[in-house]
């Protein structure tokens, strides 16, 4: 079954807003066989294509004949309860709306939202300036209470607490089957192109659900996605005992890395940040050295405490500036991790003999393979803490005022509570 629903992009501002009339559309979500290939959410490179010649907010259903069975594009409403969810209508238009309560179909899960987290990719979306479709439910860090289960499901059962895993991949194009679903070149998520966490329901394929250990909290458990892709990245930078690392960035990214940069051995970790309250939780975390990036030897300070340049020069902002400061920070045979989403349009100069001459590494890391499981073995730990990171909880109507706090730097992480009063 394939479902495509079309965007339309424009610019808004953090208001509530909203249409004469509700979406009709609730829990559309998209059904495949149970399958090992989990994910974790970022657009694939080009983004998300939206076909032309068909009006704003429509969408096509097709089920191969082969495949049958039930769809999650199907309206599956039970007609005897009712939800609340944030309803993204546009990009700068949303307001919180009453819908029927989702049922769960075949080789689903109904959930009941405990908590949500809202990523900067949440606020791009607002903004018209990552694609998605509409009208939307966002929300794709999040975790719930299964509610009901559908035919064929077997793993969690009614009153498990589960951390839900966003990415929906195709499992037959080419990079799926090499086992990179991450990159998969008909990627789908919760929370973009199918409603996800900012409600008090929300149907999942079931595969996409992971129980969740015994002692990690519901708040910590809608968490670990983005602790997967921090997990992702440390395996495509590997950290060996004894290296140096810089980290350039204390937000919500550069403090789960420093973490995990502690745990992966290395010898010193230094994180520069500009704003105060930030550098104080990097101090908090573990880092050896916090420095003032708003001094004009930020950078010289940084090689100075590694010995002359890091081995590892982690990118956990998302700009071209701090892009090129990692450049500078490495040392000869080190790498470079690009970890921060930067706009599209970013570019930087890279100069190819000294890549050559230096043997610097140059990797980015995109979305996540199956490390869902891994990153709620580490909550469940404590070796990794997400509860000191999180700054702002709020309700459904305090939707707006969570993404203008991350947008203003006010917040490391901002939480939805769906069922708060």
């Amino acid at each position: 079954m394939v479902v495509r629903q079309l965007a339309d992009d424009r610019d808004g501002g953090l208001a509530t807003g909203g249409l004469s009339h509700l979406c009709p559309l609730h829990g559309l979500c998209i059904y495949r066989p149970p399958s090992p290939h989990r994910g974790a959410l970022h657009p694939p490179a080009g983004g998300f294509r939206v076909p032309e010649g068909e009006g704003w907010g429509s969408f096509a259903l097709r089920s191969p004949a082969k495949r049958g069975g039930a769809g999650w594009g199907e309206d599956k409403a039970t007609g005897t309860t009712t939800m609340r969810a944030a309803v993204f209508h546009e990009p700068g238009r949303w307001q919180v709306e009453q819908r029927h309560t989702p049922a769960a179909g075949p080789g689903q899960v109904l959930v009941r939202v405990q908590a949500a987290g809202v990523c900067r990719t949440d606020t791009h979306i607002f903004h018209g300036k990552f694609p998605a479709s509409f009208p939307r439910v966002l929300g794709h860090e999040y975790s719930g209470i299964v509610e009901q289960v559908g035919e064929g499901v077997a793993h969690v059962s009614p009153g498990a607490l589960v951390s839900i895993d966003p990415v929906i991949p195709c499992e037959v194009c080419d990079y799926c089957r090499r086992s990179k679903p991450h990159l998969c070149k008909d990627l789908k998520a919760l929370g973009i192109d199918f409603d996800g966490g900012f409600a008090t329901h929300c149907v999942v394929p079931a595969e996409n659900a992971y129980a969740v250990p015994e002692g990690v909290t519901p708040e910590e458990a809608a968490l670990a996605e983005p602790l997967a892709c921090c997990l992702h990245g440390i395996d495509l930078a590997p950290i060996a005992p004894g290296d140096g690392v810089a980290i350039i960035g204390a937000g919500w990214i550069g403090l789960l890395m420093l973490q995990l940069a502690r745990l992966s051995g290395a010898g010193r970790v230094v994180v520069s940040e500009k704003l105060p309250g930030r550098m104080k939780l990097a101090q908090d975390l573990g880092a050896d050295e916090v420095v003032d990036a708003n001094q004009a030897d930020a950078l010289d300070r940084i090689r100075g405490s590694l010995g002359g340049g890091a081995d590892l020069a982690m990118e956990c902002v998302g700009s071209a500036l701090s892009s090129k400061q990692a450049l500078q920070l490495v040392r000869d045979g080190g790498t470079v991790l690009i970890f921060g989403v930067a706009p599209q349009e970013d570019t930087i100069t890279v100069n190819p003999y000294e890549v050559y001459r230096r043997e610097i590494t140059i990797i980015g890391s995109f979305s996540t393979p199956k490390k869902q499981a891994a990153a709620l073995s580490l909550l469940a730990s404590q070796r990794v803490k997400v509860d000191p990171l999180i700054t702002g909880r709020f309700d459904l109507e305090g939707t707006g005022d969570a993404m203008r706090a991350l947008e203003s730097s006010r917040a490391v992480k901002s939480l939805i509570i769906p069922t708060s009063p």
